[in-house]
């Protein structure tokens, strides 16, 4: 096993292996960050599944909306798939080029590895796997499963690693790669490297999906214009998904760094503070030469010489380029010095770092530092890292032919492959008696013209030859390297792109902050300049003093130098123009795909520099055959034929729009074809030249004839000069669209972020509100009411409806309260499908009733009435609102059903509507109690309570308000006798409150109707003139003693003052208005009346297609039979319709035999009753039924009427006759009177009383008079 680095205790072990406080907290947020970017992502697709599924499966299949609601669906479906497709594109860690290990076949390294595994405590791997590579890493078997359940840890040791490190190192590092086998928080880069695939899946890639999208544009304009919102909404959730992610990448980052860090504790507490440190210096110049050796065997290969040891050359390739930099510290680690080996640093810290925020691993000077915070000092087994392995040899071989797979050439000998890989690093000018001078720096390129090489006009004496290449040479060579390195750094802070220390450049001995670094760069480039003109100044004198020699020994050697100078020229600026092109190509291509979807002008823009870099390899082409190579230097390059066989044939065409993709994956191989052949042509040139040069130094020294120098190459007479300095601008920064899109920086990323977020914000505000229910709270109590429904609060006025959205598929807790805090009722409700219509009817207090409004040619459908029902889920198209007008159909007709609400009909109309007496009771005791007294119809409801046995609900509201003036109006009318004892307790309410209008009106109300209670009366109204319901007293007064101007007056105050009278008094005003024929107010005055509202509608014939009310307008209009057929489908109104028919002008015999056989109280009311008793003496019929209904319905009105029918049964004279009315009852009544006095007289009917009727009276009121 050989001697090991350390052997630790276990407190040491335990003391460098404790996760530090920072290790910790970037597990935690690592972690964190992860979950809740997992949690956000499958929440969001699981909440489009869940859209798609509610709108589909728990949709109402009847609902207005549901072809929205499936088009939704079928969205949200889609946006789901896009987000979970990624999850199929999860593959499992790559082992491509790895080759697993068996314990079998390499027992001692598997013996090596295992106590190494059981020294840090960590688990043995799983498997072990043999690559080329400079590299040592842990890795998973990854797979969706293993999301779940652990996956075993495998390790790959890379063989190029191996060759370069000894025992000691190598156990170092692999320590290292143990103590990532021993942290738990590894899983949390392996559930990120999952994340990652199906978020590039997400984000970066564009397939079928992106595809269909495309082509569903091109159908037509309407389709592209939805497919926009889709293909917006789709970059919205990949724009989310990817600024969330970013987030959990920067964590597991940091996470990465931390247990980087933990693990080279892990390897120091195993094998010092030394050996990892080495290793790490070793790596740097391993990837370099491995590079170069892989580079030269797949050249061999390719040549039918693949060689048998890969890792041979790369260990020649180490001290050849040594040699070369002339830097021992190339690949070998720097001895340790013997005092404070703690303080010694292999690394020093740059200028500049890049962002940390997105390095997975620390930079190797912290690395350094954190390894010897605690230094273990340890010797380092020197053995080869090779012993560790059985059969060390054939084991490189068998990895060379991994490397080289699908070679079927033998293997060349290995000192044969050494030979020639040798060979060209023996190449003249990397031999160190250049210093270096030649190596990875241009020749000619900062000259425009060849001849400003040299100076012919120089002469060259010996004693400047033997300090041609001086020492110093070197230290300006490794200043110009450190300058330019300098530079760079320099460069990459002020982009942005690399980042300092602290936000201060500390640069040889002075700091600047982050706004002086121009400064500082352009003092390096100053002493670059400085640099760059010495070694220019040296380049001149070399070449000046070997043509001047040469142009003395003669035999064309001049000429044949100016030759390869030449070359040297063309090809270093040919080659370096077209890498910048190829270069700027590159940064067009960029700029154009940055977004991931290219203009036409970007496009264009490709093309144009495309077509740069293929004029310009077209010109080198064309050119060929005007450049020689003379014929040692072709021997050097290693062809017959010259320049045009070493280009070959172009066959590139010209780049274009339609053959762009195509083009772009070709050029690159033409180029790189074209810039090595350049680069080689170089090479070959300046070493030729080299030796030419020592050739003719070597002359000048021994003035020995030469023999004649071969034909001089010849360059193209013409070709583009690039300059350092002189490369094309490029673009480093995109407009402001680009980078919004790219969330390039913090604004624009926040810009981003806060766009996507808002439109999927938007996205899932449309689809919550597709998949909930809408519910309709319609409030027939004529009461305002504060409901809960699922803790949100709602108030509703009185007799109005609310629509709200609320949760489908599941029970809501609802909850509704008077304003004072009585609770009316609380339930837990029925569930709604999803996108359905419901409706609370609260506490069932209105009945309902379906109806279809026809269009066209559509068949009228009857009416539904659904009772009162407190909750349903309602398919009409119409709630609670008119249907419009007209609609469009192709058919020539349609219907609207509509759901309407009765709760501002009078109680009469709404009790008609149900069917069962219970329910009727019902809903008279639930009115009757919550209704407020400042509503128009309490006070009727209150009287049907009373009359249906519940006055206790009346009695149980006066001790609450006792003053309420309607509860005690309805008190009074609840009393048949108002005896002198009954209306005593309020003319006592009266006296002990003498300024209280209210009771002074209540007291005076209760007396027995006579001229003197009217003028007492009117005097309380002068005393309070404001006083409302004095005023609507006063009014009716007023009009019964034809003085309506009066009375219109004090009706305008009770209108705005007393909100229950409200709709009587406008009833009342719009008579007046009509009897003065003023139309305009009577049209403004239906917005306080409901019942106002319905006349008019009446009259006007609107409404229900087959309503019975539509009956009225045909009535008026002479049509007496279809007023009768349209009058069907409602007993009561059909009755009433048929009296009024059979009191009409016109009516046949038929009518009004059918009317007076009718039983006596059917389809009676105000205007029915005088017209049939005045039917009744006309035709012989008796009277008497329809008097006593008289008696009840007008009271004290009834004997005036009788007196007036009997004077014109008798033949009495109109005029006279009317006296009897005049003065003793309201217009109304008296307009009734003058109708069955029509119906008495005909022909001799006053002409005042039909206008007096018409006008007074409302088409459902009265008969068809001409």
């Amino acid at each position: 096993m050989g001697t090991a680095n350390h052997n630790p205790s276990a407190e040491l072990l335990a003391k460098l292996a404790q996760p530090s406080a920072s290790y910790k907290n970037s597990a935690r947020l690592a972690v964190a960050g992860l979950l809740a970017f997992v949690l956000l992502y499958f929440a969001l697709a699981g909440w489009f599944l869940l859209t798609a599924y509610r709108l589909v499966f728990q949709a109402d299949p009847d609902g207005r909306n549901v072809g929205w609601g499936y088009l939704i669906a079928a969205c949200a479906l889609f946006f789901a798939f896009v987000m979970l497709k990624g999850i199929f594109a999860v593959r499992n860690a790559n082992v491509d080029g790895l080759v697993e290990l068996k314990r079998e076949e390499q027992p001692r390294l598997f013996e090596f590895l295992n106590e190494l595994a059981d020294a840090a405590g960590a688990p043995r791997p799983h498997k072990v796997f043999l690559s080329e590579r400079v590299n040592a890493a842990v890795f998973y078997d990854l797979s969706l499963f293993n999301l779940i359940v652990p996956s075993k840890k495998n390790l790959e040791i890379g063989l190029a690693l191996v060759n370069v490190l000894n025992r000691g190192e190598l156990r170092a590092v692999l320590a290292h790669e143990f103590g990532h086998f021993a942290q738990r928080s590894m899983a949390v880069g392996r559930w990120v490297y999952v994340a990652q695939q199906i978020t590039g899946d997400l984000v970066s890639r564009r397939d079928k999906i992106d595809g269909f999208l495309n082509g569903l544009a091109r159908i037509d304009l309407r389709v592209r214009a939805g497919v926009m919102v889709l293909q917006l909404i789709v970059w919205s959730i990949r724009s989310l998904v990817e600024s969330a992610f970013r987030v959990v990448v920067i964590m597991q980052r940091a996470l990465s760094r931390e247990m980087e860090m933990q693990a080279d504790l892990v390897a120091v507490s195993l094998t010092g503070s030394d050996a990892l440190i080495h290793a790490l210096h070793r790596l740097q110049s391993a990837d370099d030469a491995w590079d170069r050796a892989a580079q030269f065997a797949f050249s061999e290969k390719a040549a039918g010489r693949p060689p048998r040891d890969v890792f041979a050359l790369q260990s020649l390739v180490l001290q050849r380029m040594a040699d070369i930099l002339d830097d021992a510290s190339y690949g070998q680690v720097p001895s340790l010095p013997q005092e404070n080996p703690s303080e010694h640093r292999v690394f020093k810290a740059e200028l500049a770092q890049p962002p940390r925020m997105w390095q997975t691993h620390p930079l190797n000077h912290e690395r350094e530092a954190n390894a010897k915070r605690i230094y273990v000092q340890a010797e380092i087994d020197p053995a080869s890292a090779w012993s560790l392995f059985d059969q060390p040899l054939k084991l490189r071989e068998d990895m060379t032919r991994h490397l080289l797979t699908g070679e079927e050439h033998e293997p060349a000998p290995l000192e044969d492959s050494l030979h020639k890989l040798g060979k060209v690093f023996r190449r003249e000018h990397y031999k160190q008696r250049y210093c270096g001078v030649y190596f990875g720096r241009a020749l000619a390129r900062h000259v425009d013209k060849v001849e400003q090489l040299r100076e012919p006009s120089r002469s060259a004496p010996l004693e400047v030859l033997a300090r041609m290449y001086p020492e110093s040479l070197k230290e300006l060579v490794q200043r110009r390297r450190a300058l330019e390195g300098e530079a760079g750094q320099l460069q990459a802070l002020i982009a942005g792109v690399m980042t300092a220390r602290d936000g201060v450049v500390r640069l040889r001995g002075e700091e600047y902050t982050l706004p002086q670094l121009p400064a500082a760069l352009e003092k390096v480039k100053a002493e670059l300049e400085e640099v760059h003109a010495q070694l220019h100044a040296h380049d001149l004198q070399c070449r000046s003093w070997h043509r001047s020699a040469a142009a003395q020994m003669g035999g064309g050697w001049a000429e044949y130098l100016d030759g390869l100078l030449a070359l040297i020229h063309y090809a270093e600026h040919s080659e370096a123009d077209l890498l910048d092109l190829q270069g700027l190509m590159r940064n067009t291509i960029a700029v154009a795909t940055a977004t991931g979807k290219s203009t036409d002008s970007q496009v264009a823009d490709v093309v144009i520099d495309a077509n740069y870099v293929h004029a310009l390899m077209e010109k080198i082409y064309k050119d060929s055959p005007t450049l020689v190579i003379d014929a040692k230097l072709k021997k050097r390059l290693g062809v017959d034929q010259g320049w045009v066989f070493m280009l070959g044939e172009f066959g590139l065409p010209l780049c274009s729009r339609e053959t762009v993709n195509e083009w772009l994956g070709a050029v690159d191989s033409w180029v790189q074809h074209y810039a090595n052949s350049l680069s080689a042509l170089r090479s070959a040139a300046l070493e030729q030249l080299l030796i030419t040069e020592a050739l003719i130094a070597k002359h000048a020294r021994m003035r020995k004839p030469v023999q004649p120098a071969p034909e001089p190459s010849r360059a193209p007479s013409s070709y583009a000069l690039l300059p350092p300095g002189g490369e094309r601008q490029r673009r480093t920064k995109l407009s402001w669209w680009a980078r919004f899109q790219r969330a390039d920086g913090w604004l624009p990323g926040f810009a981003r972020l806060a766009a996507a977020g808002g439109i999927v914000a938007v996205v899932l505000g449309v689809g919550s509100v597709s998949s909930k229910a809408t519910l309709i709270v319609y409030n027939g109590l004529a009461h305002q009411l504060d409901i809960t429904i699922d803790g949100e609060r709602l108030r509703i006025a009185p007799l109005d409806h609310h629509q709200q959205d609320v949760v489908s598929q599941r029970s809501l807790h609802i909850e509704t309260r008077t304003m004072e805090g009585e609770l009316v009722e609380a339930f837990d409700s029925d569930a709604l499908d999803t996108g359905a219509n419901g409706v609370y009817n609260v506490a069932a207090a209105a009945p309902l009733v379906e109806w279809t409004n026809t269009y066209g040619s559509a068949q009228a459908v009857p009416e539904r009435r659904l009772n009162a029902p407190r909750w349903l889920q309602s398919h009409a198209d119409v709630l609670f609102a008119k249907p419009p007008e007209s609609i469009s159909t192709k058919s020539g007709g349609g219907t609207r059903t509509v759901l309407e609400g009765l709760a501002k009909y009078s109680p009469s109309q709404q009790l008609s509507i149900l069917e069962q007496d219970k329910e009727r009771d019902r809903l008279i005791t639930l009115h009757a109690r919550w209704d407020d007294t400042m509503q128009e119809h309490t006070d009727d409801w209150l009287m049907l309570a009373v009359r249906n046995g519940h006055a206790d609900i009346l009695a149980e509201r006066l001790k609450r308000t006792p003053e309420d003036v309607n509860l005690l109006r309805a008190e009074q009318e609840a009393q048949p006798d108002r005896t002198p004892a009954f209306c005593a307790k309020y003319d006592a309410m009266s006296a002990s409150k003498p300024e209280s209008a209210d009771l002074k009106y209540i007291a005076l109300r209760c007396q027995k109707d006579s001229i003197a209670a009217d003028q007492q009366m009117l005097a309380a109204h002068k005393r309070w003139p404001y006083n409302p319901w004095l005023a609507y007293s006063a009014a009716y007064i007023y009009m019964q003693g034809l003085n309506p101007q009066q009375a219109i007056q004090e009706l305008k105050v009770v209108r705005v003052q007393l909100p229950p009278l409200a709709p009587a008094a406008s009833l009342e005003l719009a008579r007046l208005h009509r009897l003065a024929a003023d139309g305009e107010n009577v049209i403004r005055l239906a917005n306080k009346s409901p019942e106002l509202e319905r006349l008019l509608m009446y009259e006007r014939g609107e409404g229900k297609p087959d309503a019975p009310e539509r009956a009225y307008a045909k009535l008026q209009a002479g049509e007496l039979a279809q007023a009768l057929a349209s009058s069907m489908g409602n007993d009561w109104q059909q009755a009433q319709v048929l009296r009024l028919a059979a009191a009409s002008d016109g009516a046949s015999a038929d009518m009004v035999k059918r009317a007076l056989a009718l039983p006596p109280e059917q389809g009676m009311d105000g205007a029915t009753v005088p017209l049939s008793i005045a039917l009744a003496l006309k035709h012989g019929a008796d009277p008497k039924p329809y008097m006593e209904i008289s008696a009840k319905a007008y009271d004290r009105y009834h004997a005036p009427m009788m007196a007036f029918l009997s004077a014109l049964k008798r033949g009495q004279d109109p005029l006279a006759s009317e006296t009897i009315l005049l003065g003793r009852v309201p217009m109304e009544v008296r307009a009734y009177a003058y109708g069955a006095g029509m119906v008495l007289l005909g022909p001799k009917t006053p002409p005042a009383w039909r206008q007096f009727n018409r006008r007074l009276l409302f088409a459902s009121e009265r008969p068809f008079f001409r």
